[in-house]
């Protein structure tokens, strides 16, 4: 693996972790997926192999679950460790002769291996059951805790963390991101006059056309009753010194308020008025080196928009910086 020679303690570390197949790489938190297993048991697992032997392993599973990462491989190779079989393998669908990975009601899947007897196996097949359904339970919490339960995209919760995150790792690998705030224009006389239903429709129809237009690296964030936020996060960056991205955040930003505008909402039949958003966005580093800076400028930012008579999107000088 190579590390820029300025690199800092942490991307080293980093580094270790992917090359030693103990995680894979990403922001901690990036995504969750939702998993709903029968009822949870209580059954004892037994832990296959001698005294000690589960410790540095358990370690390993226990570090990618609170990071949100899967199990499933590191479980598969502490098996084939503590048996000395690499021959053992994970399937999704019974095979002949495999150990059931089962969890009371729940069956998770099946292991097959060459050399383990089959008793063995089963022994190591419980232990790896127990470890799959802690992910799903864990992924479940992770799920409710980051999520908003009405539209789907993520929460304040969320954001908080992840911008950080993502300040931090632009930081050390020297680039910029986007963050755009915005709300619905006059979404209250909406709501009011329609319902709360109607309301309910805005917000899940505004997040779905926004995921329409953004890239798969992006986040939508749900920050407050009708306020959003989209952290424009592309990881990788332009492919070539002094390239572009293939689109500019402010095309995607433009796109979606055009989306918005043009949209039928069904349970508005029957308002003369379309719908409009206003926002701001700003750029990492040059409109706020903070999570804290950097919201605060696209709050002002929006704010802005809306004095100007809504439906308008103001950018940073940064955003405009970092189309150049």
């Amino acid at each position: 693996g190579v590390i820029d020679p300025v690199g800092t303690a942490e991307q080293v570390r980093q580094r270790l972790r992917e090359l030693s197949g103990l995680m894979r790489p990403g922001i901690p938190g990036e995504e969750l997926g939702v998993v709903q297993p029968g009822e949870a048991g209580g059954a004892e697992i037994v832990v296959p192999g001698a005294p000690g032997e589960g410790s540095p392993g358990d370690l390993t599973l226990v570090t990618l679950m609170l990071r949100g990462r899967e199990v499933a491989e590191a479980c598969l190779a502490i098996i084939r460790d503590r048996t000395g079989d690499a021959s053992v393998t994970y399937h999704a669908t019974e095979p002949k002769g495999g150990a059931e990975l089962r969890w009371d009601a729940a069956t998770l899947g099946w292991l097959t291996a060459e050399k383990v007897p089959h008793k063995k196996l089963e022994q190591h097949a419980r232990w790896m059951a127990g470890w799959l359904w802690l992910r799903d339970q864990q992924t479940q919490l992770r799920s409710a805790a980051f999520t908003d339960p009405l539209t789907g995209a993520w929460n304040r919760r969320y954001f908080d963390r992840f911008l950080g995150s993502a300040i931090e790792q632009a930081r050390n690998s020297r680039r910029s991101f986007t963050l755009m705030v915005f709300d619905i224009d006059d979404f209250k006389q909406y709501n009011d006059k329609f319902g709360h239903e109607a309301g309910d429709e805005i917000l899940t129809e505004t997040v779905r056309l926004l995921r329409s237009c953004i890239r798969p690296t992006d986040r939508v964030c749900r920050i407050g009753g009708d306020e959003f936020a989209v952290i424009f996060h592309d990881p990788e960056g332009p492919r070539q010194e002094g390239s572009k991205p293939p689109e500019s955040v402010a095309e995607i930003a433009q796109r979606f308020q055009k989306q918005i505008g043009e949209h039928t909402f069904p349970k508005l039949a029957g308002s003369p008025s379309t719908l409009t958003i206003s926002g701001g966005l700003a750029t990492f580093p040059w409109d706020g080196s903070t999570p804290e800076e950097l919201l605060a400028r696209a709050d002002q930012l929006a704010l802005r928009s809306k004095r100007q008579g809504k439906n308008v999107l103001t950018f940073g000088p940064g955003s405009q910086r970092a189309e150049q």
